[in-house]
C-alpha cells in the first residue's frame, strides 16, 4: 500500500510539474514523450517506413537500437535522488533526427536512379553502347528574363558505365543556329560545373547549366578552325592524267601576261551568293525610297543618289556629281565592285573610281552600303590621293633669297595676326570674339589613308531626334572609318527641339530619373545621380539601388555631354535591373554666351520637360534660360553574342510627344478630364490627386503643370484646352444644357434641368413660410 501511495504521489508530482500555467501553451505530457521515444518496427524492414520524415516514431539503425537499450538501463538504474521530472525533463531535451529515407534502387543501382530522374525530367531520347549512355534532350531556359531567342538548347549527355564511382559525364551542344564557338562555351561550362561539385545529381547539374546558361553564351566566343579542302589540287591538266607528256612551248609564240581567272570552290560560291544577296537586300531597303534609285534587269548595276558633304572643297568638275553607277558582279564579294560617277569627267573621276576600286578589294567583308557611305565622305581625299600619284611638274628657278613664295607670306600673316590678337569682329555686341583667316597648312592633307577630313562627317556632331537611331546595328548601319573610340552602348538621353537663350554650352550634373523593375515592374524614384568625367577619372562612378518590392538590384551611371546649338544629347546613361520611365526633375550647369564663364553648382538650374528656367550670370548679369519642349531616350542596340536577342514586349510607357495619354489622360476617378498633373510635392506625374494619394504615403501639393491627353506634351496649367495642340482638356457641356456647371452654365432657374439642385435652392435671406417683402 505504501508502494501504491509513493507511485500515485510521483505521478501526481508530475502532473503538476508538466502542467501549463495558465496563459501559455501546454507541455509535451509523458504519454507523448514516451511515444516519441519508441522505435519504429517497419523502418528496418526490405520495404522500408512510407510515412518517411513524417513518421511519429524514431528511425535507428540496428546498432543504435543496442545502444539505446544500454542507455535506457542506464537511466533506470540512476540513484533515487533524481526525481521523476528530471529524469522527464532530460529524455525530452534529447534531439530526434529525423532522417529522408533512401529509395532501394538509389542504394544498389546510383547510375541509373539518376539516369531515371532525367527521364522524367526532360523525356530524352535514350541510346545505348558498350561503354555509355547517351541521352538527346533539350534544356528549355527558365528564367523568364532570357535575352536570346532560343527555342531550347539541344544536347547530347554521355553517361560513362563506370559513372558514378570512376566515370566522368560530358555534354555535346547540337543547336544548329548556334555558332561552334559559343557552343564550346556550354560545353565548358558544364564541366566546370562538374568540377565545383563533384558529389552533384545528374539532376542538379542540368538545373545549374539552366541557371548559369546566359553566362555562358554572354562570354568571349571560343576560337575555332575551319578547314577547306584545297579543290587546285584536285583539279589536273587532261594530258597529264591519260599518262602523255605536256607539250613544249612554241619560241615563236608570245606568252600571255593577263592574269589568270582564280579558281573558286562550291563553298566560297554559296558565301559569295549569300552575302551578295544579303547586301542588295540592304541596299535596296536604305536607298530604294529615293527618287533616282534604280537598278538594271540582272541586279548588277545600280543608280544611286549621292549627297556630298562639303561639296564646296571639291573642284568645279565634281561639284556637280549626283549620282553614281554601283557595278555589283556576280561573284560579289569574291570579285570587288566598282563605281562610276555619272555627269561628270576628267582625270579626278578615274582617280576616285580606281581609289574606290582599291579600297574594295581590301575591305571585301564590307558592306555595299558601307562602300557607297565611304565614297561620299572620302571623295575628297581619294581625289587629292590620287593626284599625288601623278609625276610632279617641272621646278621652277629658284627665287631670289630675299623674296618669299605665296605660301610663306600667307603663313607668315596668319602667325602675326594671331600672335597681335587681330581679325575681323563678329558681333559689335562681343568684341572680344574674332574671326582669323584659315591658315593654308590646314587645307593639307596629312593622312594617306584618306586624310584628316576623313574622319568627320556631315553629322557627326549633330543629333536628328529620330527613333532612326536605334537601328543603326553593325550589321545593317553604314561602316564608318576606323576609329579608336570605344563603341556605343546604354541610353542616350536626347532632348528634341531644345531651346537655349543666351547660353552657350549646357551640361546635365545630376540627373534624376523614374524607374521600373525589369522582374516585378515596380515603380522607384532615384534622385541625384551625380555626372561621371571620364576624362578626369579613368573609372566611372555608379549608383546602386534595389527595388523596394523582389530586391532586384539596380546600377545606374551617367556620361554627360555638353549641349549647344548643334547638339541635342545630353549623355549616355548606362542602367542595369530596371527600365527608365520618365525625367524627373535635374540639375543643369548653364555656360553665358556673353561672357563665356560657367555658373557654379550647387545650386544650378532645375528643370524638367516644358519648364523654362531662368538665372542671371554672376560675372555680367545676363539672363539666362532654356527650354526642353521633349525628353527622348534612345537605346543603343548591341550586337548578339551568341544568338539574336529576344525582342521584348512592347510596352507603352506613356508620355511620348506626339501621341495621345493611355486613356486620353482620363483615370477611374474623372472620366472627363484629358489631363495628366505633375505634383509639386515629388515631381511625379498622375491623372489626379485620389491616384496620387493612392500610390504615394505623402500628402499631395498643389500641381502647376499639367500634360495634355492628346499630344502628350507639358505645360504650365490650362484650365481649358492645350497651349500647344489647342484641344479641351475637359468636357464642354452645351450652353442650353439646363445645368448650372460652376457658374459657366445656365442660370435662370426657369431654363434649368429638374435635376439641378440650384433650380428649387431658395435665396440666401429668405425665412421659409414667408413671401418676400411680407414683414415690409
Amino acid at each position: 500500500m505504501a508502494s501504491a501511495a509513493s507511485t500515485s504521489n510521483i505521478e501526481g508530482a508530475v502532473s503538476q510539474h508538466i502542467a501549463s500555467p495558465p496563459g501559455q501553451p501546454p507541455r509535451t505530457t509523458l504519454n507523448q514523450s514516451r511515444k516519441s521515444s519508441r522505435v519504429c518496427r517497419f523502418y528496418n524492414t526490405p520495404r522500408g517506413c512510407r510515412a518517411g520524415s513524417q513518421c511519429p516514431y524514431r528511425h535507428v539503425q540496428p546498432q543504435d537500437q543496442t545502444r539505446n537499450a544500454v542507455n535506457s538501463t542506464d537511466t533506470a538504474s540512476l540513484s533515487d535522488s533524481q526525481t521523476l521530472p528530471e529524469r522527464t525533463k532530460t529524455t525530452l531535451s534529447t534531439p530526434v533526427p529525423n532522417q529522408k529515407p533512401t529509395s532501394q534502387l538509389r542504394q544498389t543501382n546510383p547510375r541509373e536512379f539518376q539516369v531515371g530522374q532525367l527521364i522524367k525530367r526532360f523525356s530524352p531520347t535514350r541510346m545505348e553502347f558498350e561503354d555509355s549512355t547517351v541521352l538527346s534532350l533539350t534544356l528549355q531556359p527558365s528564367d523568364p528574363d532570357f535575352p536570346f531567342e532560343l527555342e531550347g538548347l539541344h544536347c547530347n549527355l554521355t553517361i560513362p558505365v563506370s559513372y558514378p564511382s570512376n566515370g566522368r559525364p560530358s555534354i555535346r551542344v547540337t543547336n544548329e543556329d548556334m555558332p561552334r564557338g559559343y557552343q564550346i562555351n556550354v560545353e565548358r561550362g558544364f564541366d566546370s560545373l562538374l568540377n565545383q561539385s563533384p558529389g552533384k545529381t545528374l539532376l542538379a547539374l542540368m538545373n545549374d547549366l539552366d541557371r548559369n546558361l546566359e553566362t555562358f553564351l554572354t562570354s568571349e566566343k571560343a576560337q575555332t578552325i575551319k578547314i577547306i579542302a584545297n579543290a587546285g589540287q584536285k583539279e589536273k591538266a587532261p594530258e597529264s592524267a591519260q599518262g602523255l607528256p605536256p607539250k613544249p612551248l612554241s619560241i615563236s609564240a608570245p606568252l600571255s601576261l593577263a592574269p589568270q581567272t582564280p579558281s573558286w570552290t562550291p563553298q566560297q560560291k554559296s558565301d559569295a551568293q549569300a552575302k551578295r544577296q544579303s547586301d542588295i537586300r540592304q541596299l535596296e531597303a536604305r536607298m530604294g525610297r529615293l527618287q533616282h534609285f534604280s537598278k538594271n534587269a540582272d541586279g548588277t548595276l545600280f543608280t544611286i543618289p549621292v549627297q556630298i558633304a562639303k561639296p564646296g572643297r571639291l573642284s568645279t568638275g565634281l561639284q556637280q556629281l549626283k549620282e553614281v553607277v554601283l557595278a555589283v558582279p556576280k561573284l560579289y564579294n569574291l570579285e570587288p565592285c566598282t563605281v562610276q560617277l555619272k555627269g561628270v569627267s576628267g582625270t579626278e573621276v578615274e582617280n576616285i573610281q580606281m581609289a574606290f576600286e582599291k579600297y574594295a578589294r581590301a575591305h571585301r567583308t564590307t558592306t555595299l552600303m558601307a562602300h557607297v557611305n565611304y565614297l561620299t565622305q572620302n571623295i575628297h581625299s581619294m581625289a587629292s590621293e590620287a593626284a599625288e600619284k601623278t609625276p610632279p611638274p617641272p621646278l621652277p628657278q629658284a627665287p631670289p633669297e630675299n623674296t618669299q613664295s605665296d605660301r610663306e607670306k600667307a603663313i607668315l600673316a596668319y602667325r602675326d595676326a594671331g600672335s597681335e590678337g587681330e581679325g575681323k569682329v563678329i558681333d559689335p555686341d562681343r568684341p572680344h570674339l574674332k574671326t582669323i583667316t584659315r591658315p593654308p597648312e590646314w587645307d593639307q592633307d596629312t593622312d594617306s589613308e584618306g586624310g584628316s577630313d576623313s574622319s568627320y562627317g556631315s553629322d557627326d556632331y549633330t543629333e536628328s531626334g529620330s527613333e532612326e537611331e536605334e537601328d543603326q546595328t553593325s550589321e545593317g548601319g553604314a561602316a564608318l572609318p576606323a576609329s579608336s573610340a570605344p563603341a556605343d552602348k546604354g541610353i542616350h538621353l536626347s532632348f528634341p527641339g531644345l531651346e537655349l537663350y543666351n547660353v552657350e554650352l549646357l551640361t546635365l550634373t545630376s540627373l534624376s530619373l523614374s524607374v521600373k523593375c525589369l522582374r516585378c515592374k515596380t515603380p522607384l524614384d532615384i534622385h541625384n545621380v551625380k555626372a561621371s568625367n571620364p576624362v578626369q577619372s579613368s573609372t566611372v562612378s555608379t549608383r546602386t539601388e534595389s527595388c523596394s518590392k523582389c530586391t532586384t538590384p539596380f546600377t545606374i551611371s551617367f556620361i554627360p555631354n555638353h549641349l549647344h546649338a548643334n547638339t541635342i544629347r545630353a549623355g549616355t546613361i548606362d542602367i542595369t535591373g530596371c527600365t527608365i520611365t520618365d525625367l524627373l526633375p535635374s540639375v543643369f550647369q548653364p555656360t553665358c554666351s556673353s561672357c563665356s564663364s560657367t555658373s557654379p553648382t550647387p545650386p544650378g538650374m532645375v528643370s524638367v520637360r516644358g519648364d523654362k528656367p531662368i538665372q542671371v550670370c554672376r560675372s555680367c548679369h545676363a539672363k539666362m534660360s532654356f527650354t526642353i519642349p521633349e525628353v527622348k531616350f534612345l537605346r543603343v542596340s548591341h550586337h548578339s553574342a551568341a544568338l539574336p536577342l529576344r525582342r521584348p514586349k512592347k510596352e507603352n510607357l506613356g508620355i511620348s510627344a506626339g501621341t495621345s495619354l493611355p486613356d486620353n489622360g482620363t483615370c477611374q476617378h474623372y472620366r472627363h478630364s484629358y489631363r495628366w498633373f505633375r505634383f509639386g510635392c515629388c515631381g511625379r506625374v498622375y491623372p489626379c490627386d485620389r491616384c496620387h494619394d493612392a500610390a504615394e504615403s505623402h500628402v499631395n501639393e498643389h500641381a502647376d503643370r499639367m500634360v495634355c491627353g492628346w499630344c502628350s506634351r507639358e505645360q504650365r496649367f490650362r484650365s481649358d484646352d492645350c497651349g500647344i495642340c489647342g484641344r479641351s482638356v475637359i468636357r464642354r457641356r452645351k450652353a442650353a444644357g439646363g445645368f448650372w456647371e460652376g457658374g459657366q452654365g445656365t442660370r435662370e432657374k426657369r431654363l434649368m434641368s429638374r435635376k439641378e439642385k440650384r433650380k428649387y435652392k431658395r435665396p440666401p435671406g429668405s425665412v421659409p413660410g414667408k413671401k418676400s417683402g411680407a414683414g415690409k
